[in-house]
């Protein structure tokens, strides 16, 4: 007999391999390394950002030092923090899957003690002589018998069966989650970010004079508020849907920035989250032209602001512009869809006929799910309700967010316009 029929011998394999205690303490240690990561990075932030502790030409080449160093430290924390939440999702996941088969153990023990039992029957078994020895009411008894003690065993059969298929799905799920969360935790080191294309997270993205839009209605109200209920078991499975969510769109579907704000709701806390506007519009041609166009109508009359207006994704992606563009935006979509976008212009005037200046576009999202004030009701997520999705942030299991973008750039026609 194999261990795992002796550890497990009622279902006869182990559906759901793996040590959480050892995944904890590997955690553990990436959490070190993580925080110890984390303590230079803010130090050398501090630092960076102290003008007076650089002096003189040496301080000035110092500087440069320490500048060029800062983003591999920054890259680095990142990529160990997203190792250590994703072990602790997976350690999280492998928890649940291993209370699974907690459940279908006990049950197959039971089950094959009732087939243990069903086939013990005598009347299961029936041999020649018996038959040919009997006759009339008493050999109609003793076959009367011996189909409803088949029957017995049939169904007991048939209920071990079942409860075998279940592990066997159980183990099938497992696998293919063991499958995504190994990916992710590969990508930290196999995809780092380019140094080139990162820009700082500070106050810098977000103009002072940067002011969020009114809230929707929709955004308002008792079931939007934060942890004001208590969670119930269909929201804690919910929520373990959500968890699968973010690792599926992070592995399966190449989505990563969707991946990060569902797992930024999921695990933050509630304050904004700040993204580089300027991204958004140089991979959104719908939005580009937009603001295109909005330059050229308003552009001459020196100054405008369009003021806080909808827009959508989902209305981008079959705009005709953005055609060969669906890949990026589907991750646009499923991070953010409807969004809000603001167009300010300042300091306008005509050269050549064209209009020349400034431009500031704002870009703000309520990061929540579902619509649980009422109104127009939002489709499934892969399958789970949106409203279900909503009251996470209800019962204090997730917390909703802000996501804020700005960026400024000078409008000029291209040579040839």
């Amino acid at each position: 007999m194999s261990s795992a029929s002796k550890e497990f011998p009622g279902l006869r394999f182990d559906p759901t391999p793996g040590l959480v205690p050892a995944i904890g303490q590997l955690a553990e240690k990436v959490r070190q390394a993580a925080g110890q990561l984390g303590t230079v990075r803010a130090e050398l932030e501090r630092t960076l950002r102290d003008p007076g502790a650089w002096t003189g030409l040496a301080g000035a080449s110092c500087h440069d030092a320490v500048q060029g160093i800062y983003p591999e430290v920054w890259i680095m924390h990142d990529a160990l923090n997203g190792v250590d939440h994703t072990l602790g999702e997976w350690s999280y996941l492998l928890a649940e899957y291993q209370r699974s088969r907690t459940t279908l153990e006990a049950q197959a023990v039971a089950a094959r003690a009732r087939v243990k039992e069903a086939k013990a029957n005598p009347d299961v078994d029936l041999g020649f002589t018996e038959i040919v020895t009997r006759s009339g009411g008493d050999l109609e008894a003793l076959l009367q018998r011996h189909g409803l003690a088949k029957q017995a065993v049939d169904r007991a059969e048939d209920e071990l069966e079942g409860i075998i298929k279940a592990a066997e799905g159980l183990k099938k799920q497992h696998d293919e989650s063991a499958g995504t969360f190994a990916k992710q935790i590969r990508g930290f080191a196999d995809h780092l970010p380019d140094r080139n294309t990162m820009t700082p997270a500070g106050s810098s993205t977000i103009p002072p004079y940067f002011t969020k839009p009114p809230v929707n209605r929709e955004d308002t109200g008792p079931k939007r508020e934060f942890d004001v209920t208590d969670p119930t078991a269909k929201d804690q499975a919910t929520r373990l849907a959500a968890k699968a969510m973010v690792a599926g769109q992070d592995a399966y579907f190449d989505n990563p920035r969707a991946a990060s704000y569902m797992k930024n709701w999921l695990e933050g806390n509630g304050q904004d989250v700040q993204f580089d506007a300027k991204e958004l519009i140089n991979q959104n041609p719908a939005l580009q032209k937009l603001v295109t166009q909005t330059i050229l109508s308003a552009g001459p009359k020196g100054s405008f602001d369009t003021g806080w207006q909808q827009g959508s994704i989902y209305h981008d992606m079959k705009a005709p512009e953005s055609a060969g563009s669906q890949k990026q935006l589907l991750d646009w979509y499923y991070t953010m869809n409807g969004y809000q976008y603001r167009i300010v212009g300042s300091d306008f005037k005509m050269v050549d006929g064209k209009p020349v200046g400034q431009v500031r576009v704002d870009i703000y999202k309520r990061y929540n799910w579902g619509n649980p004030e009422g109104g127009v009701p939002r489709g499934d997520i892969k399958g789970v309700p949106q409203n279900d999705l909503a009251r996470l942030n209800e019962t204090g299991l997730a917390h909703d967010f802000d996501i804020v973008g700005s960026t400024t750039f000078y409008a000029a026609p291209q040579p040839g316009s």
